[in-house]
């Protein structure tokens, strides 16, 4: 039984608490740490007892045996160094770092201890791409010849204290939106022989609205778009892989395999449980997946699917864009 310290209480560390909750076989949230008083009220709803410092929490519950990182991505190195320091096993969201060389002293801390750092990258973890995934690998509709991703969103206003639109806090588009398809298509090809890319802003805008990458590979490239777009337009995540003899559409609701032979195959990817997120996304079974996962990856000696050479690859080309 893993005993979480969770720090951070945003959206994500909401996201993570209600998942974990629902885990109370493999994990129980202990104790919460956070800054000012929405945190505080937070951690009061969830009834969990609320730390300024890691410090003060591990004194008083030395039992603690695995620290949860929810916190804006430019605190991320500090939390988990801090973490790792007190012997701790880390799960910290992405982005892991906010550059490689950070991310690399990060890992290299964790293995010098024997602990575990483990990278939240979240639809590593769905049915979705566990779908596209068996396509690619299983060869069963021949090679693939051509791939995009698509995943654009409306400026993100609701961040508080607007940390997302400082490029030192969040890496702005590449490390906050992008990063989320760059790790499909890391886990799904492997490395690109080739990257390229341009972006896009408006006059009055300080910061790249679009981004478009063309990663190449030996037969292939994929496409990505990502964008913070001033239009209401909702949320959109899609992508589409053609192969030799089909073409497979995730349109964001569901997955489309339509075959050479006329045929349509609509993949089962219903969840057993779903959580509420309590932030702009709906009611889903990912992040469930994924805790459950990396709780299961703590716990034995396998692992985790999202491996530490590709972390550090993503971010590398991630510092490019």
């Amino acid at each position: 039984m893993r005993k979480i310290l969770l720090v951070g209480l945003g959206g994500m560390g909401k996201v993570h608490y209600l998942n974990l909750r629902q885990l109370k076989d493999r994990a129980v949230v202990a104790a919460a740490v956070g800054k000012g008083q929405a945190d505080r009220e937070t951690a009061g709803s969830y009834a969990l007892p609320f730390y300024e410092t890691m410090g003060e929490a591990f004194r008083d519950m030395p039992e603690i045996n695995l620290v949860d990182i929810t916190t804006p991505s430019f605190l991320h190195k500090d939390n988990v160094m801090e973490a790792l320091s007190y012997g701790r096993d880390v799960i910290c969201e992405k982005p892991l770092a906010l550059n490689s060389s950070d991310a690399r002293m990060m890992f290299s801390a964790a293995r010098e201890k024997k602990l575990k750092l483990l990278a939240a990258h979240v639809l590593r973890y769905t049915n979705e791409y566990n779908v596209l995934y068996r396509l690619v690998k299983g060869g069963e509709y021949g090679r693939v010849l051509d791939a995009s991703f698509t995943r654009l969103s409306q400026v993100p206003s609701w961040a508080q204290g607007g940390w997302l639109f400082d490029k030192s806090k969040s890496g702005l588009i590449p490390f906050d939106l992008h990063i989320h398809d760059l790790d499909m298509i890391i886990g799904l090809f492997g490395n690109p022989v080739n990257v390229s890319s341009y972006a896009r802003r408006s006059k009055d805008r300080e910061y790249d609205e679009y981004l478009h990458v063309i990663y190449e590979y030996n037969g292939f490239s994929v496409k990505a778009e990502a964008g913070w777009l001033n239009a209401a337009i909702p949320f959109t995540a899609v992508w589409r892989v053609v192969f030799e003899k089909a073409v497979a559409v995730n349109n964001g609701n569901e997955i489309s395999v339509f075959t050479w032979d006329g045929k349509t195959i609509t993949p089962d990817i219903s969840y057993e449980v779903t959580v509420s997120t309590g932030i702009n996304i709906p009611p889903t079974g990912w992040y469930y997946q994924e805790l459950k996962t990396l709780l299961d990856v703590l716990s034995s000696s396998q692992e985790a699917p999202v491996k530490e050479g590709e972390v550090l690859k993503e971010l590398e080309i991630l510092e490019t864009l």
